[in-house]
């Protein structure tokens, strides 16, 4: 009998692979990734403190800005006052108050300023990992591995640990938008609106995530409609939220109205003007303060990740499908865009980009994730994708463990930066000053921590009626007619921010800390001279020429100077030393002469100008002028060696 060639032939069904990697942890494990979140986030940060006590023999702060947040801490808690000297000077000038008020009770318990701010930095950061890993495994559920990763990375970030004991209210603020986030997914009402009004409280750039979060809520709500697995807030529940979060922001205004009439602090406006994207390039900013940030280090391979998620967030919205990560990424790119649009600064350490870190660590975990998955799926292999996951895990972990050595050591230099800076110049004051002595600066923390004197802010922060004129062209004249009529006794100035001339400092840095130098000066009334931006400007650009032996330059930029600012001694200074490094004897002579003839106690010039003498072979001409150099400062060991050297 024949066989039927139509008959068909039965094949297997094909074998479906699940390429999830699900994994959710028991009780008992879950209470060990707690202690592990604890224990990290505590021994990370002290291991820093340890590290720079170590190196530095003493403690100190990266930033000036903490002492800021102390001394209203102090004053609100001895005065009872929001004020920035005693009781008097009251002003939104703390871009945190709630930081403030949070400092300020814990004054009662502590007044050693480094544990008081230390503290509570580590313990928001402690409760930022926490909530994180909260958050991270809302968002990945059933996929806890991935939850434990985010939060891995997170706890080992090098600025986090950095930040987390500079002083600042940083982590509290990434630990509000955390916890915000956290309970914004879990739509618990009364939560969720508290965290949500705090957010101002702590930061004005929080308006980001504010933003962020109702562009969310209005995406969430038009998607709804085809997916029933979308849960939405009730009516009920958005009129409370709103009443409860309105009610919080509300007080925030009313604060800052009543302290010094306007919405926000002082520090907004006068950080926007004084950092204005007039002086300021838009472009520089998104190159170096935001790509080159997270884009160096571990942020190498965490950005690839993040750029994937991104990728694949933007599929979903395309089919119309909700993303949890559309939150995350909407808040980075509005905050960078406020700075980038408003403020064209990161500030140091990009301290203005590090709230983001937590969501640029999850997004990029959901990026991985998904290409993982494509990997697995293309090839048919789940052990392709587990491996892929590792290497990029190990890879991010490897480069964060090295961040963080090297952070520490950064930590520490900064603080030492800082404390040889504006900590010893405070002190300096504090020791040659009276108690009812003004003193102005524009570095406003350490100084009036330390000091305990008034301050005049030539910066704005606390003193905003000069806020309106920093970018004024002839601001140096109005400040030293203000200076003047204030009585302000001394001047505490970074040379590289404000440049004062025909005097000599009392305290100085010059010659052992470059770059940034750090001057105390008496203001003496109509003969204190403070040289306007632009001249200040043209004088770094010489002193950079003459160091680069570009003389033509130098000498082009200092001449236009000298007709702008004939009575300005430094200009001839400046003048000599080019003409000398040209080798022009007869016009080097002629300038360094002019500056004495202008300021003769001159210090920088009499050195000079016997150097000059020596060099040319005019020993006794020599003499004079360190004889007179050693009058003002015997102690100079340098000098007393150049002045035996031309001794008959």
């Amino acid at each position: 009998m024949a066989k039927n060639k139509h008959t068909k032939k039965t094949s297997k069904p094909e074998q479906v692979i699940d390429y999830n990697i699900f994994y959710e942890p028991g009780k008992n494990l879950k209470y060990i990734i707690y202690s592990a979140i604890a224990l990290l986030t505590i021994a990370i940060p002290v291991y820093f403190i340890i590290n720079m006590v170590q190196a530095n023999g003493t403690n100190s702060f990266p930033l000036d800005d903490p002492w800021i947040h102390l001394t209203f801490a102090r004053n609100l808690a001895k005065y009872f006052s929001f004020s920035y000297y005693h009781n008097e000077m009251v002003t939104a000038g703390s871009t945190s108050p709630i930081y403030t008020f949070l400092l300020a009770a814990g004054y009662f318990i502590s007044q050693n300023e480094f544990v008081l701010s230390w503290i509570p930095g580590i313990l928001f950061f402690t409760l930022s990992a926490f909530y994180l890993y909260k958050l991270s495994s809302n968002d990945f559920p059933k996929e806890n591995l991935f939850a434990i990763a985010a939060t891995s990375f997170f706890v080992l970030d090098k600025w986090m640990n950095f930040i987390s004991v500079s002083g600042m209210e940083s982590t509290m603020f990434i630990f509000i938008l955390i916890a915000t986030a956290y309970f914004y997914r879990k739509r618990n009402v009364i939560p969720f609106a508290v965290f949500l009004g705090l957010i101002l409280w702590t930061r004005p750039d929080g308006v980001a995530f504010i933003a962020a979060l109702f562009i969310d809520y209005l995406i969430s709500f038009k998607f709804a409609k085809k997916d029933k697995s979308i849960t939405l807030f009730t009516k009920q529940q958005v009129i409370k939220i709103l009443i409860i979060s309105g009610a919080i922001t509300l007080l925030y205004f009313l604060l800052n109205l009543s302290l010094s009439g306007t919405l926000l602090p002082n520090t907004y406006n006068a950080k926007l003007t004084y950092y204005t994207p007039e002086f300021r390039s838009r472009t520089e900013f998104l190159k170096q303060e935001v790509w080159q940030y997270f884009s160096s280090g571990a942020y190498a391979y965490i950005i690839a990740g993040f750029l994937l998620g991104f990728i694949f967030t933007l599929k979903n919205l395309f089919k119309s499908r909700y993303s949890p990560y559309i939150l995350y990424i909407i808040f980075i790119f509005i905050l960078i865009f406020i700075y980038w649009y408003k403020l064209p600064y990161a500030h140091r350490f990009g301290r203005y980009m590090m709230p983001v870190i937590p969501f640029f660590i999850i997004v990029s975990i959901y990026g991985f994730k998904e290409t993982a998955l494509l990997i697995a799926s293309y090839f048919k292999s789940r052990q392709l994708a587990v491996f892929f996951l590792s290497l990029a895990g190990i890879l991010i972990i490897f480069f964060s463990i090295s961040d963080i050595s090297e952070n520490r050591n950064t930590f520490a230099e900064n603080c030492k930066y800082i404390y040889d800076r504006q900590v010893k110049a405070a002190l300096w004051i504090k020791d040659n000053s009276a108690e009812m002595d003004l003193v102005a600066t524009h570095d406003v923390g350490a100084i009036a921590y330390y000091t305990e004197r008034k301050i005049i802010d030539v910066a704005g922060l606390v003193t905003p009626e000069l806020i309106t004129k920093l970018n004024d062209r002839d601001y140096s004249k109005y400040m030293t007619n203000y200076l003047k009529e204030k009585n302000v006794k001394y001047l505490a100035f970074l040379r590289e921010w404000y440049r004062v001339t025909n005097q000599n400092p009392l305290f100085t840095t010059a010659n052992k800390l470059p770059p940034e130098i750090m001057e105390v000066y008496e203001f003496i009334p109509d003969k204190t001279l403070i040289l306007s931006g632009e001249m200040k400007s043209m004088l770094m650009y010489a002193e950079n020429m003459i160091m680069q032996k570009q003389i033509k330059n130098a000498l082009q930029v200092l001449t236009k100077g000298a007709s702008l600012e004939p009575k300005a001694s430094v200009i001839y200074f400046y003048l000599g030393a080019a003409y000398m490094t040209a080798g022009d004897n007869v016009n080097a002579e002629k300038n360094f002469l002019k500056a004495l003839e202008i300021f003769p106690d001159y210090n920088d010039a009499l050195v000079q100008t016997g150097f000059f003498y020596k060099n040319t072979g005019k020993k006794e001409e020599a003499r004079k002028y360190f004889e007179k150099y050693l009058k003002l400062y015997p102690e100079d060991k340098q000098v007393q060696e150049l002045y035996k050297s031309v001794l008959d």
